[in-house]
């Protein structure tokens, strides 16, 4: 069985999982090699809004592609980074809405491009092009609570959320999503749809080349 080498932008063990999760479904007749990489997001510890939080995904996924390229091999560089987006209602109050961007960064090499949709035209060749996928996840209102301790107390997302639930280290398990949803939606499963709509420019190359 063919290999494919993804180097992810993070040690967080659920977003490891989200994404071995959606490249094996993705590559289905390859086995999913990931090394996980510890680097800087480039942006706040809570980024806000679309741009920042894109922005950040993809400084994590060219951080583990660099650095994994320095190791030896790989063929994928992925970046995960959740943020929050401020929603103002039609009577000027504001709400906190939690979303994430993923950012994926590969080639037009035979095996980046193994994914493609079988109505492709693309064809390999010798030099190779960088492709870049981004996508959103959905988004969803916070509790009151959570808003506050965020905005008031400057707080990170998950250590809001630990407060309020009286939890530990929930980021590390299954987040926010997990504990509003009753785990009906695990943060694997929030994120899957997202690196799936990512990798749309590796199944229809033609179209994606370049960034």
């Amino acid at each position: 069985m063919k290999q494919i080498r993804i180097a992810v932008g993070t040690t967080n063990p659920c977003k490891i999982t989200a994404v071995k999760n959606s490249f094996s479904e993705t590559f289905p007749s390859h086995e999913i090699i990931i090394v996980a990489h510890s680097v800087p997001s480039g942006v706040a510890d809570q980024p806000f809004g679309d741009e920042e939080t894109k922005l950040g995904a993809r400084n994590r996924a060219r951080g583990a592609y660099d650095a994994a390229l320095k190791d030896g091999c790989v063929d994928f560089g992925v970046g995960l980074e959740g943020g929050i987006e401020i929603i103002t209602d039609s009577l000027g109050g504001k709400e906190l809405w939690c979303m994430a961007f993923m950012s994926i960064i590969g080639t037009t090499s035979d095996v980046c491009t193994s994914c493609k949709h079988p109505q492709s035209t693309f064809q390999s060749t010798a030099i190779q092009k960088e492709i870049c996928g981004i996508a959103k996840t959905a988004a969803f209102p916070l509790p009151r609570e959570i808003s506050r301790l965020v905005t008031e107390d400057k707080m990170e997302l998950g250590h809001a959320d630990d407060a309020l639930f009286k939890r530990v280290n929930s980021k590390q398990g299954d987040g926010t999503v997990g504990m509003l949803t009753k785990g009906i939606v695990s943060r694997a499963e929030y994120y899957d749809h997202a690196l799936k709509l990512a990798l749309i420019p590796f199944v229809w190359p033609e179209h994606y080349v370049g960034c």
